[in-house]
């Protein structure tokens, strides 16, 4: 007759004593509704591994007055691995002295290989080499018995805890490589103490190495392309003291018609060490560089253009110019031989010949004054500026002061803002306030007063200039004709001039980086704006 186990042991895996005979096994238990610690969302399904019948039974017992569900034991190395092959324990309790040709041990290593599951082992065994061999299986626990209640459901949380933090884990770390191989990328870690390199297999593919094996940084370097080499050592050596996340993009070594390359993005980990993505870049680089060279060659030829153009305005202008030049002396003679004619033959010619001479030499007059603001707008186009601080009040002021001194018999006002001021070309500048302030009093003299304001204001643009006056004014839908070259809103019989003052007051503003506009009401006046810097 068997003796019975006793009901609770505080030190559990110390059996009671046997009388001689044969072992047993543990009389199966009934499968109860689990209720106790679980295993995710489940009670925990644990496999007690122990030869001796009494201990093992007394074992189940504490476990499940523990809440764990215990309904397996197993004798043998055999009945182990049976059991873990049909029941998938979420743990598994393992003596390492049981019976069968294989130790506990060698179980847990077969175990470790082929369904893996955390193992706790439970023994009397704690010699080194004991402990050397259950180190290298990788166990959730070792206790030596005998050990309490408590300890063992210490060990046996953490231990399931443990491996579902691992399953989780290796579950991310799945995801993870899931996409970077859809996105033919790889990892790559790098130890900045032992200069060794570990790659991924996709990193590996991508770089033309081995995975199978650690690389030593010279290695590693050896798949890079000669020409990038360098400037990738440097980069690497230089992100090591003090650890800062490396990025860089370079080709590697490989057959083929085209390079490939590769960026490597890296973060800095505790231990001296890198962790980072490697990633097939070579589409991207290779339509970056056909882009780099299409546009080298759109500015090589936007660059041949504007020279030839640039080449044909300084012929144009040196035509023009000497066009002008030339046409000067013959109209300036036709001019003078009608004015003689007039002077010396009046009596002869008659009142009819007399006028014909009189209409010949004011157009002679009026060309020379066409070819002479030629040579102007020539003159502005070849100078160069010389930007500084120009007072424009004191140059309004001065335009004014002439204007009135030239005609005193007329009523007139030149109002002037004090405090105007710009960066600009002072000879050209002076161009613009003459033109524009020779327009006002001009298209005013039918007036009977002038008022002429030149002032300033500020909005989105800068500072705004205005010259203002209360003249005849012109229709807007005709404003956009103002600023191109003799073009004029009005008869040379009803107003004298050129037509070419406010061309030449647009080229000279568009130099300063601005722009000029006007407003006008038919018969109360105009206003004209203008800006010297964007």
């Amino acid at each position: 007759m068997t003796q019975q186990p006793t009901a609770r042991n505080e030190h559990l895996g110390q059996a009671p004593p046997l009388s001689p005979g044969r072992r047993f096994a543990a009389p199966p238990q009934p499968r109860a509704k689990p209720t106790g610690p679980t295993q995710g969302k489940s009670v925990a399904h644990i496999l007690v591994v122990e030869d001796q019948a009494i201990v093992a039974f007394n074992l189940q017992q504490q476990l499940m007055s523990m809440g764990y569900h215990v309904p397996d034991i197993a004798a043998s190395g055999s009945e182990a691995l049976a059991l873990v092959t049909q029941a998938r324990p979420d743990l598994i309790l393992m003596d390492i002295h049981i019976e069968g040709s294989m130790d506990g041990i060698g179980v847990a290593a077969r175990i470790h290989e082929t369904c893996p599951v955390p193992v706790i082992y439970l023994t009397a065994y704690s010699q080194d080499a004991t402990l050397e061999r259950a180190r290298q299986t990788h166990p959730y626990g070792y206790l030596i018995k005998p050990f309490s209640e408590r300890e063992l459901h210490a060990t046996i949380q953490m231990a399931l805890e443990r491996h579902s933090v691992e399953q989780a884990l290796a579950e991310s770390q799945r995801l993870l490589q899931q996409a970077l191989d859809s996105a033919h990328m790889g990892t790559v870690e790098f130890d900045c103490d032992t200069g060794h390199l570990r790659l991924s297999h996709q990193s590996a593919l991508l770089m033309g190495q081995r995975q199978d094996r650690a690389l030593s940084f010279a290695e590693f370097l050896s798949s890079v392309h000669e020409a990038d080499r360098p400037a990738l050592a440097l980069r690497m050596n230089d992100c090591n003291e003090p650890l800062h996340p490396f990025n860089e993009e370079f080709r590697v070594r490989h057959e083929g018609p085209v390079d490939r390359w590769v960026k490597i993005e890296a973060t800095p980990l505790a231990g001296h060490r890198f962790s980072g993505i490697v990633q097939n870049i070579s589409g991207r680089k290779l339509a970056e560089i056909q882009m780099s060279a299409r546009n080298d060659e759109l500015e090589h030829q936007v660059n041949a253009r504007t020279g030839e153009l640039q080449q044909t305005m300084r012929e144009l202008e040196a035509f023009t110019y000497s066009a002008a030049h030339d046409l000067r002396a013959p109209i300036r003679a036709i001019a003078g031989l009608s004015t003689a004619m007039i002077e010396d033959y009046a009596v002869g010619l008659g009142t009819q010949g007399t006028r014909l001479l009189q209409t010949m030499g004011s157009s002679a007059v009026r060309m020379g004054d066409l070819v002479d603001a030629l040579l102007e707008m020539s003159r502005l186009s070849r100078s160069s500026m010389n930007l500084t601080e120009v007072d424009i009040s004191e140059l309004a002021r001065d335009i004014g002061e002439t204007l009135l001194a030239a005609e005193p018999q007329r009523r007139a006002v030149v109002t002037v803002a004090p405090g105007l001021r710009a960066l600009a070309d002072p000879p050209l500048v002076r161009c613009v306030l003459d033109n524009l302030m020779r327009n006002a009093w001009k298209f005013s003299e039918k007036k009977d007063a002038t008022a002429i304001d030149v002032g300033s204001f500020m909005n989105e643009e800068g500072q705004v200039f205005f010259v203002r006056d209360e003249g005849c004014g012109f229709d807007m839908a005709f404003a956009e004709r103002l600023f191109a070259p003799f073009n004029r809103l009005h008869h040379h019989t009803e107003f004298s001039g050129s037509g070419i003052g406010l061309s030449i007051v647009k080229r000279i503003v568009s130099r300063h980086g601005g722009r000029v506009w006007a407003t006008s009401v038919p018969g109360e006046g105009s206003t004209f704006f203008f800006t010297l810097q964007e």
